[in-house]
C-alpha cells in the first residue's frame, strides 16, 4: 500500500482557515443530519496525560479516517510540543491507509475554524473587539479565524504570567494588539470573548457582560474543568459542535446543570441544525451567545480530506510504500 505523508509545513501550504472554516460547515451540517458517522472517542488517562482516538466518517463524499492525539502537560519542559498526534486517511472504498498527516497544527486548525464558524453564525456582524484567554499553541489559530468571519481591529491577549500574551500581540500585524493582565479590563467592552485555557475554574467574570456579546470556549474538554462560568451559561443561547459530546465532556455545561442553575436541556442547537437552516443564526432572543467546543472527529476527518485532496493535485507530500 502506498501512504502520502503530509508534514506540518506542508499542511500550512496548502489549507487557509477560511478553507477550514468552509469544511467545518460541510462537516456540521452531514453530522446533524445523520449523514455521518462518529463513534465515541476512546480515551487513554493514564501516564503523565491524555491520549484520544477519533474516528469518523462523511458519507458525502465517504470521507474517513481517524485521529489520535495526545495532551501531555509536561512537554514543555521536554521541548516538545503539549498537543501532539497523526491523523489517518483510509480510502473509503477498500479501508487502505491513504493519508498520515500532523494532527498538532490540524487540530489547532479545526478547533478554531470551528469557533470562527460559531462566530459567523451567532456574533454580530460587526463584532469589532477581541478578547482571548489564552496565549498558546491555539490562541494564534483563534484570533485568525475570528479575524476571517469579523472585521476585527482590537485583540486583547490575558494569560498567565503574561509573557506569553505580550509576545502573542506583538506578533499580530494589521491590527490593534495589547496584553491585559486584569480580565475585567479584558473583557470590558469586548464584541467577543474566546477562552482557550487549560484552566479549571472560569477566566472572567461574565456577569456585567453587555446584551450582544459572543462568548466561545474551545480549550478544556473536561467534565469537571470549565473556563466559563455558570453566569454566561444562564443568559447566554448555547450552541455546540453535537449534543452528546457536550454534555459528556463540557464542564463550562455539566458543572452548571448540576449546580441546578440550568437544566439538561440547556443547549440550543448545534452548529450543523443551524448551517442546514433547522435553527436560526443569532442570539434567538438570548441576551449572550455561548459557543462551547470539546473537538469532534468529524471535524478531523473533513479538514484532512480537504489538505489530502489538494496534496494529491498539487503533489505535495512524500509517498512511501508500507
Amino acid at each position: 500500500m502506498n501512504v502520502r505523508i503530509i508534514s506540518r509545513a506542508e499542511i500550512l501550504s496548502l489549507i487557509t482557515m477560511s478553507d477550514a472554516i468552509d469544511a467545518m460547515a460541510r462537516a456540521f451540517g452531514q453530522l446533524s443530519a445523520g449523514s455521518a458517522e462518529m463513534p465515541v472517542r476512546g480515551a487513554l488517562t493514564t501516564g503523565g496525560g491524555i491520549s484520544l482516538f477519533m474516528p469518523a466518517r462523511l458519507g458525502g463524499a465517504g470521507e474517513r479516517g481517524a485521529k489520535v492525539v495526545s495532551v501531555f502537560g509536561d512537554n514543555g519542559a521536554r521541548g516538545l510540543p503539549r498537543i501532539n498526534g497523526v491523523i489517518l486517511m483510509l480510502d473509503d472504498e477498500t479501508g487502505l491507509p491513504t493519508a498520515l498527516m500532523d494532527a498538532g497544527e490540524l487540530t489547532a486548525i479545526r478547533t478554531a475554524a470551528a469557533a470562527g464558524l460559531a462566530a459567523r453564525l451567532l456574533s454580530r456582524p460587526d463584532s469589532r473587539v477581541l478578547a482571548i484567554f489564552g496565549a498558546g499553541v491555539q490562541a494564534p489559530r483563534q484570533i485568525e479565524a475570528m479575524r476571517a468571519v469579523r472585521p476585527i481591529e482590537e485583540v486583547r491577549v490575558v494569560s498567565h504570567g503574561g509573557d506569553s500574551a505580550r509576545r502573542l500581540a506583538a506578533s499580530l500585524v494589521g491590527v490593534e494588539a495589547r496584553a491585559v493582565s486584569d480580565p475585567a479590563e479584558a473583557v470590558d467592552g469586548a464584541d467577543i470573548i474566546v477562552a482557550v485555557t487549560t484552566s479549571g475554574i472560569p477566566v472572567f467574570d461574565g456577569s456585567a457582560l453587555p446584551t450582544g456579546t459572543h462568548v466561545s470556549g474551545s480549550g478544556t474538554f473536561m467534565p469537571h474543568m470549565r473556563e466559563v462560568g455558570s453566569e454566561v451559561v444562564v443568559r447566554a443561547r448555547v450552541v455546540v459542535e453535537e449534543r452528546e459530546a457536550a454534555m459528556e465532556e463540557a464542564g463550562d455545561l455539566v458543572i452548571p446543570i448540576r449546580e441546578g442553575l440550568v437544566t439538561a436541556d440547556v443547549i440550543d442547537a448545534d452548529l450543523g441544525e443551524i448551517v442546514n437552516g433547522a435553527a436560526p443564526e443569532g442570539n434567538a432572543g438570548r441576551e449572550l451567545t455561548f459557543f462551547k467546543s470539546v473537538g469532534t472527529a468529524v471535524q478531523d476527518v473533513a479538514v484532512g480530506a480537504e489538505v489530502l485532496r489538494r496534496a494529491e493535485a498539487e503533489g505535495v507530500g512524500r509517498v512511501v510504500g508500507v
